[in-house]
């Protein structure tokens, strides 16, 4: 399982640093490698953490996505969930990257503080915790960072699809009605 864990203050810290120099370094560079993220010991899921379920559908000959999130509580309580669309997306791993960010945007509307992301595309998560991003994954994946800063907890972990269903079943939902439009 590939998880990494982003601890408040810090990581806060850290990350704040880093993104000074990672940015400047980027604006030189794109093509070199990136520090990673701090990984630190995978610790129990807090009892008060949120589940994020997520995940993307994409059509490649339209270039369109749809994407679905579902929160569920340690009690296997449905707390919330959303879905939306994006067009103009160049790979099937950028929708799947942006699904992330609406999720954690949609986790702060909510006001929840620990969150634990779980997604089944494994490429994906694995390149959350690479040093090397696509160029076309840069600048969501920085946002993903930036997002993570505003959580006392956030852990990102690769789950397997049967058990990510739920989500799977909002993303192709949303995908068909944008289609339909």
């Amino acid at each position: 399982m590939i998880i990494a864990i982003f601890d408040s203050s810090f990581a806060r810290e850290i990350w704040q640093i880093r993104s000074s120099k990672e940015w400047h370094h980027a604006l030189a560079s794109t093509s070199q490698p990136r520090p990673s993220l701090t990984h630190v010991p995978i610790p129990p899921i807090h009892s008060t953490s949120v589940l994020c379920f997520t995940d993307a559908a994409w059509h490649a000959t339209s270039s369109r996505a749809g994407c679905g999130w579902i929160f569920i509580s340690q009690q296997d309580e449905h707390l919330h969930q959303g879905t939306t669309t994006f067009e103009n997306t160049s790979s099937s791993l950028v929708p799947e990257a942006l699904t992330i960010r609406s999720a954690l945007l949609n986790a702060l509307e909510a006001g929840f503080t620990r969150i634990c992301i779980k997604k089944n595309c494994q490429a994906l998560v694995a390149l959350i915790n690479s040093k090397n991003h696509p160029k076309d994954l840069y600048r969501i994946y920085r946002d993903i960072e930036h997002l993570s800063l505003s959580f006392y907890r956030i852990a990102f972990s690769y789950v397997s699809r049967n058990l990510n269903s739920l989500a799977d079943s909002l993303a192709k939902s949303a995908l068909l009605l944008y289609q339909m439009i």
